[in-house]
């Protein structure tokens, strides 16, 4: 659609309440289409945004993305320390102290007959995706410039510029597609900038609440101890009130077009980033895996890179085995993405299981993560009425 003349800088007058009729259209706007009540507005066809409308957004698949090339790089790791005895004790008291009905007798007098302490690992597995989707879409035309066809061809949906705000991190950007913005009528009120009021159907008044219509109540004498017809204070006697949902005009403005009774149309770009992760826990204990995932540990192995290779050179070959199980998963598993960033992750959490004795109990408890949290399921003195135990 080609620019107005200077008549698009002036904002189209709105209409409110109290005016006669809807005022005619902004000078030198141009009507693309006749106003329309139902439907969406009309839309002119854009190349390379075919088949998108006002409903859903539509995805736009991206350009395809190779693999890495050539050979893994080399991989270099670390280690973790263990617990002595007196930290695992110490750790059971911290934890005895955080729950007020726990008895701590146990936890000072009890004998620790073995403890053991492993390395679990955690691999985490992150694959940072943009997605995009187009859908048209509509504000209030206030009046000011439009950016539209004659200002070139819009780009296509990968061509616009956009970078996400934070990596790693789940988020959306939303913004309009250049050259795209044409105005039309509003088609929701028919260019008139409202509606007949749907409380009052345009009258403007009401039945009165209080009387119901009627004008007169029924009202309690003191002087005559009796009942008797009164007329109505709230609407004083017509048993109608001016209605509050237009205010007595009996017409609302139109909430697409604000009252500015025309609309500027145009395709809307949002772009999504989304961090998919996955992960693999392995955790040799009874202790159930999934407290690993929550806790501190030592960073063994970190490797951020467009597309990562997986991990083939760990003495351990479940973390191998599951690491090339996850890239391989990634690579494919979410063909309406671009594939911005990977980043995988090695942690090492400490896990030190304690096996120990107090009077006839023979049992066990677990001291994990760097935070030294203990989950300790078999503690002889768990009490949860009376908080009388010491």
């Amino acid at each position: 659609m080609a620019m107005p003349p200077g008549g698009m800088n002036q904002a189209p007058q709105q209409w409110h309440p109290g005016m006669d009729q809807a005022p005619g259209p902004p000078p030198g706007v141009r009507m693309d289409a006749p106003p329309s009540v139902q439907g969406d507005p009309a839309y002119p066809p854009v190349a390379g945004y075919e088949g998108i409308g006002f409903g859903q957004a539509r995805p736009m698949p991206p350009p395809p993305q190779p693999p890495p090339q050539g050979e893994p790089p080399p991989m270099q790791f670390t280690d973790l320390a263990k617990l002595d005895e007196d930290a695992c004790r110490q750790a059971m008291l911290q934890h005895v102290s955080e729950h007020c009905c726990y008895g701590s007798k146990p936890a000072k007098e009890m004998s620790v007959l073995k403890f053991e302490g492993i390395t679990a690992l955690h691999y985490i597995l992150e694959t940072f995706g943009e997605g995009r989707n187009t859908k048209n879409a509509y504000v209030p035309y206030r009046g000011g410039p439009v950016d539209g066809p004659h200002n070139g061809p819009a780009p296509p949906p990968w061509a616009i510029p956009c970078t996400p705000n934070q990596m790693f991190k789940t988020h959306k950007i939303v913004k309009e597609v250049p050259h795209t913005s044409v105005v039309q009528p509003c088609h929701h009120c028919d260019q008139r900038g409202w509606h007949w009021c749907w409380r009052c159907g345009g009258d403007g008044r009401n039945r009165c609440n209080s009387c119901g219509g009627d004008g007169m109540k029924r009202v309690y004498d003191h002087n005559t101890n009796s009942h008797r017809q009164a007329r109505c204070g709230h609407c004083h006697g017509s048993g109608q009130t001016r209605c509050h949902t237009c205010g007595g005009d009996g017409r609302i403005t139109c909430k697409e077009c604000k009252g500015f009774r025309m609309l500027r149309c145009y395709i809307e770009l949002t772009v999504s980033y989304t961090n998919h992760l996955e992960d693999f826990i392995l955790e040799g204990t009874d202790m159930p895996d999934e407290l690993v995932r929550t806790v501190g540990g030592k960073l063994v192995f970190e490797d951020v890179k467009p597309m990562v290779w997986p991990i083939v050179s760990y003495p351990v070959k479940e973390i191998n085995d599951n690491s090339v199980r996850l890239v391989n998963a990634h690579r494919g598993a979410w063909p309406s993405e671009k594939i911005l960033s990977q980043r995988q992750r090695l942690r090492g959490v400490p896990v030190t299981e304690v096996k120990y004795k107090w009077e006839d109990h023979n049992t066990r408890y677990w001291v994990y993560g760097t935070e030294r949290k203990v989950y300790a399921p078999d503690y002889p003195h768990q009490c949860c009425c009376g908080c009388e135990i010491l």
